[in-house]
């Protein structure tokens, strides 16, 4: 209450409104510098450009170059991409993999490992829902089978039936 009578507004002390003041300059200056980081994923040159044989044959040259520098990381992690990306005409999922347990074995503490290890696990995943796919799509056809094996047999069935009720009526005459 004496605050209030003091003149401050809302009841609270100078220091208050001065640290809170601080704090919210520091947050807007260090979200100001936020915004001028901008984080690079190697991988998204080759994905705006679809350079993929370039972003390959680079990153190939680079591996045979490197001797555990630390962009070796790097660069094995880009191999796995090119290879598990699904719109690089390189695709090949058992290329990736190999690339990156490469990049997890030699350069575990590395960032670009978990992103490996992600990446590895999304593909597993793929790998799954394909063969379920697989299974209830040969479902789906064994079922389609039977049920029209089962509709002939009806229709047959049918025109048995009104072969009979014809023949009663012949006799019924």
């Amino acid at each position: 209450m004496h605050r209030a009578i003091l003149g401050w507004p809302w009841g609270y002390s100078p220091y208050v409104l001065l640290m809170g003041s601080l704090f919210l300059t520091a947050c807007a200056s260090s979200s100001t510098s936020l915004f001028r980081f901008q984080p690079t994923f190697p991988p998204q040159k080759v994905i705006e450009s679809g350079d993929f044989r370039g972003f390959l044959v680079e990153n190939q040259r680079n591996l045979s170059a490197c001797g555990g520098w630390t962009e070796c990381d790097v660069t094995l992690f880009n191999l796995g991409f090119v290879y598990a990306y699904p719109q690089s005409p390189y695709r090949d999922p058992q290329k990736a993999r190999r690339y990156l347990r490469e990049l997890h074995r030699r350069f575990p503490q590395s960032p670009w490992s978990s992103q490996g290890q992600v990446l590895l696990a999304f593909m597993n995943e793929q790998v799954g829902l394909e063969e379920a796919q697989r299974r209830f799509r040969s479902d789906l056809r064994t079922r389609d089978a039977a049920i029209r094996k089962l509709q002939g047999q009806l229709d047959r069935s049918r025109e048995i039936d009104l072969e009979i009720e014809k023949k009663e009526r012949e006799l019924l005459r």
